[in-house]
């Protein structure tokens, strides 16, 4: 009878301890599951359905456009779920190690791919390799919420082609950022983006030439 209650004790010691390490690490990218992600408004979001946090994948464009609005909400609602949830984080990794960088993704019937970049070879590399192409530029009007408070992996440059056969063009992804003014972590002056702790750039986000 002792014995079977040591178990049972030790049972239900590891079972708190597990809940515990679940519990403060529920926004780890384990619980960011892929195969949930959704497209709403020409956005893409990764849930996390553990945390009731979400992180942005992309966003999408036609590959023409030379300027777009891109607006990130507070929250938003998924179909395989009734929570609302709340938008924290640009770019971030999956389950299964998958990187979701925060980035232009190919509108549907555009006919359009792209390869995006994180950590992008310089331009003159990726000119060498597509000498046809010509550089263009993208700008982005970036309206962020107040719950973003991260931001992981962004591209700065992206190789457009067309059915997969001819590079189309290399363009530069440039942000013009407005943040919520309720936003805690951030806020935006003269379309850049500071952080509120020490007045610091954020210099993850390209914000082409002055």
């Amino acid at each position: 009878m002792r014995k079977r209650r040591l178990v049972i004790c030790l049972l239900a010691g590891a079972a708190v301890i597990l809940l515990a390490v679940l519990f403060i690490n529920r926004d780890s990218a384990f619980f960011y599951h892929v195969e949930h992600s959704e497209h709403i408004g020409g956005i893409h979001y990764c849930p996390n359905y553990m945390s009731g946090r979400v992180f942005v994948a992309g966003f999408e464009w036609d590959g023409k456009a030379s300027e777009i609005s891109v607006v990130i909400p507070d929250t938003v609602k998924l179909s395989h779920s009734s929570r609302t949830l709340r938008i924290t984080k640009l770019g971030g990794i999956a389950s299964g190690g998958a990187l979701r960088m925060f980035a232009p993704m190919p509108q549907l019937g555009s006919g359009c791919g792209m390869t995006f970049f994180p950590d992008p070879p310089k331009l003159e590399t990726l000119q060498q390799r597509h000498p046809d192409a010509p550089l263009r530029d993208l700008t982005v009007d970036l309206y962020l919420g107040k719950n973003i408070s991260e931001l992981s992996d962004v591209s700065e440059l992206v190789v457009c082609d067309r059915d997969a056969i001819k590079t189309v063009a290399i363009w530069r992804v440039h942000y013009r950022v407005d943040c919520d003014a309720e936003n805690e972590t951030f806020y935006s002056k003269d379309g850049k983006l500071y952080t509120r702790a020490d007045d610091a750039p954020v210099e993850l986000l390209p914000y082409g030439e002055d």
